[in-house]
């Protein structure tokens, strides 16, 4: 079995996959990358299978070493990538050989980038994903000097020519099942609003900026998913992301759809964002 090493992993670098569909119940997390449809992308390039591993790298890229031949391809936030002097800007799929050092550069459109390599990264899973969250695995969070097994692949890869991108689409929602206790007021500020990123923003949540003034009373704990849009009493929209909580007791006034949870997860600090209600 191959391996490869990280010799720097960046700001934050973790295993991810399509997340854990089925322990809701239990209070655990979706989790899964923040951007599934580039993560799904970076897998089908190379043949892979969608909910295949991939490692997901926030903002700042990294730097590893492979000891065997394979293929990988690099989506999701825009980047420049270094592989033995040769240049490469993402998205694209890259042959890599024994010893080479693929040197993935920061974010410079997005925060999420996704490297998928061929057949997927052979680690460890829990409760049916390999997907990183605290306390269930660990592991999956990388750190210098760490290896990942892959397995061995010299077969030439096609070439791309056009790969799409969802980094400018908009925000498509569904109305909230708390949406109608809004005044129509409010409902019309709500959707007439570019609204902007805060600096509060991880894998848990996006909070925005500007204020929505409303006197809703807060709700009996009740579920939520990633894309679910709450508003709290002060005003600000919470946005929950893969790594949110599993139930909430603000009001929930949207719900985002999938495609519009992967285009928020690139969106940065002080861009803006409209929601459209899909009918």
């Amino acid at each position: 079995m191959a391996r490869l090493t990280i010799l720097n992993p960046g700001f934050n670098a973790t295993i991810q996959d399509m997340g854990r569909l089925d322990y809701r119940e239990y209070g655990v997390p979706h989790s899964g990358a923040m951007d599934q449809d580039s993560s799904r992308l970076a897998n089908r390039l190379l043949n892979n299978r969608d909910d295949d591993a991939v490692i997901e790298m926030t903002l700042s890229g990294a730097e590893i070493i492979f000891s065997e031949p394979t293929q990988i391809a690099i989506t999701g936030a825009y980047c420049k990538i270094v592989v033995q002097r040769m240049g490469y800007e993402s998205p694209c799929v890259i042959a890599v050989k024994t010893g080479d050092v693929v040197k993935i550069g920061p974010a410079i459109r997005g925060n999420f980038i996704y490297m998928s390599i061929k057949e997927g990264f052979q680690s460890e899973e829990s409760l049916g994903s390999q997907s990183y969250y605290p306390h269930i695995l660990d592991n999956a969070l990388l750190k210098k000097g760490d290896h990942l097994s892959y397995h061995r692949a010299e077969k030439s890869i096609d070439q791309f020519d056009e790969i799409p991108s969802n980094l400018n689409a908009s925000l498509k929602a569904y109305a909230g099942p708390e949406f109608h206790l809004l005044n129509r007021k409010q409902q019309e500020q709500l959707l007439g609003t570019s609204f902007t990123i805060s600096k509060l923003w991880n894998r848990m949540a996006y909070q925005l900026n500007e204020i929505l003034v409303n006197d809703l009373e807060a709700i009996k704990s009740s579920p939520v998913l990633p894309g679910t849009i709450q508003l709290t009493p002060d005003g600000r929209l919470i946005v929950l992301m893969r790594d949110a909580q599993t139930t909430g007791g603000y009001p929930r006034v949207l719900q985002l759809t999938e495609e519009a949870v992967n285009i928020i997860s690139q969106k940065r600090l002080g861009e803006a964002l409209d929601f459209i209600i899909k009918n």
